[in-house]
C-alpha cells in the first residue's frame, strides 16, 4: 500500500512540474500611441477622439506608474484632495508647441512624463498649483528627443502633500 502511495505521489509531482514548465511567459502589451484627441489652436476638438485620453484614468499597470514616480522637491501643505478638470492638449496634432488648460479646486501637485513608443522619459516636470484655473505651455520644438510626424504619450498625475495620487491618466500627442 506504502509502495501504490509513493508511486502515485511521485506521479503526480510529476505531472505537476510538467505543467508548471508548460506556462506561457506572461505577455506585456505594447502601449498604442496611434490614437490622439484632435484639436485645434481655440483647443476645440475637431477630429477623432481617443475615448481612453484625458479623463481620470486610474494608473493600476506597474509600468504605467512607474512613469509618475521621480522624485520631486515641490512642497505643498494641503492634504485633502480637490476636484480636477482637464482639457486635452491643443492644438493636436501639432509642430511641438502645445497648450494643456487644468484647472483644480485645491492646492496640489501635478507631475508630467512625456515618453516614446520605446517607454524612453523625454520629458517631466513636476508642477505647485496654487487651486484654480492654469494654462501650461510645452514647447518641444526644439527638443531634439521629440521627432517629427511621431506620436507620443504625456502621463499626468495629481497629488496632494502627503504625495497620494487622487487624479492621473495619459493622453498622446502628435509632433508633425
Amino acid at each position: 500500500m506504502t509502495t501504490r502511495i509513493n508511486i502515485a505521489a511521485f506521479f503526480i509531482i510529476a505531472l505537476l512540474v510538467v505543467l508548471n514548465c508548460c506556462k506561457k511567459p506572461p505577455t506585456t502589451v505594447p502601449l498604442d500611441f496611434s490614437k490622439i484627441t484632435v484639436t485645434n489652436n481655440e483647443c476645440e476638438i475637431t477630429g477623432a477622439i481617443d475615448s481612453a485620453a484625458w479623463i481620470n484614468d486610474v494608473l493600476n499597470l506597474a509600468l504605467d506608474t512607474q512613469f509618475l514616480t521621480f522624485a520631486d522637491y515641490t512642497g505643498i501643505t494641503d492634504t485633502l484632495t480637490g476636484t480636477i478638470q482637464i482639457s486635452p492638449i491643443c492644438p493636436n496634432p501639432s509642430n511641438g508647441f502645445f497648450l494643456w488648460n487644468v484647472s483644480s479646486t485645491r492646492e496640489c501637485k501635478l507631475k508630467i512624463v512625456c515618453i516614446d513608443i520605446n517607454e524612453e522619459i523625454l520629458y517631466y516636470n513636476t508642477y505647485r498649483l496654487e487651486g484654480g484655473p492654469l494654462l501650461i505651455a510645452f514647447d518641444f520644438s526644439k527638443t531634439t528627443s521629440f521627432k517629427k510626424n511621431t506620436n507620443y504619450r504625456m502621463y499626468y498625475g495629481f497629488y496632494n502633500a502627503k504625495d497620494s495620487v487622487y487624479f492621473s491618466g495619459h493622453g498622446n500627442f502628435r509632433i508633425q
